[in-house]
């Protein structure tokens, strides 16, 4: 998601490099901001008591995370940067303060968290359906842009299976199952429905 512009108003952010693999902020540390991706890919990732990883969200450039944070004592993830990425971190203080004041920001806040949960709840139905080949081409359809038929992939097909609920493997057998057929044609950074 975007961040408003409103939001970002009079909040001087404090800017964090980080290379390959580096962890931005680890589960149970002290939250002290939301973050802002500047440049590269932050992939947030949950890990179970049994050691099994789950991602949450892979942001890109332009793109927020941890915006739970403003509302939580710690926080519930990991952030570990996928490649060298620069981050602007917007202190929890000086954000509660602005969205306190600010009634526009605080509504733009709102309407974009709202957006959120409604495409959380469409992933939710889609990790529900229980064929591969099924939970594929509806991801696919759901992300086709203007024409319909093309999907523009941003990152890593990994990115892809972590976020339908899918294993890599299973994620490119089918996707190489669905091209077999005619169904789908793949391109180096799009899928298009054929």
């Amino acid at each position: 998601m975007t961040l408003p512009d409103t939001v970002l108003m009079g909040v001087k952010p404090v800017i964090r490099e980080l290379a390959a693999g580096e962890t931005l902020f680890a589960a149970g540390d002290a939250a002290r901001g939301f973050f802002l991706v500047r440049s590269g890919r932050m992939r947030l990732v949950r890990f179970s008591a049994g050691g099994r990883e789950t991602a949450l969200f892979v942001a890109g450039p332009g793109e927020r995370f941890a915006e739970a944070s403003l509302f939580a004592e710690t926080y519930h993830c990991d952030a570990v940067a996928l490649i060298e990425s620069s981050v602007a971190c917007f202190p929890k203080a000086a954000v509660l303060t602005l969205l306190q004041a600010n009634t526009s920001a605080t509504m733009d806040l709102m309407a974009d968290l709202a957006r959120q949960v409604m495409d959380l709840r469409a992933a939710l139905t889609l990790r529900d359906i229980r064929s591969a080949r099924e939970r594929v081409l509806a991801y696919l359809v759901a992300r086709a842009g203007r024409d319909g038929r093309t999907i523009s992939i941003d990152g890593r097909l990994k990115d892809v299976a972590a976020a339908i609920g899918l294993t890599p493997e299973a994620l490119y057998r089918t996707l190489a199952q669905l091209e077999a057929e005619g169904a789908v044609r793949r391109g180096e950074d799009s899928i298009t429905l054929t």
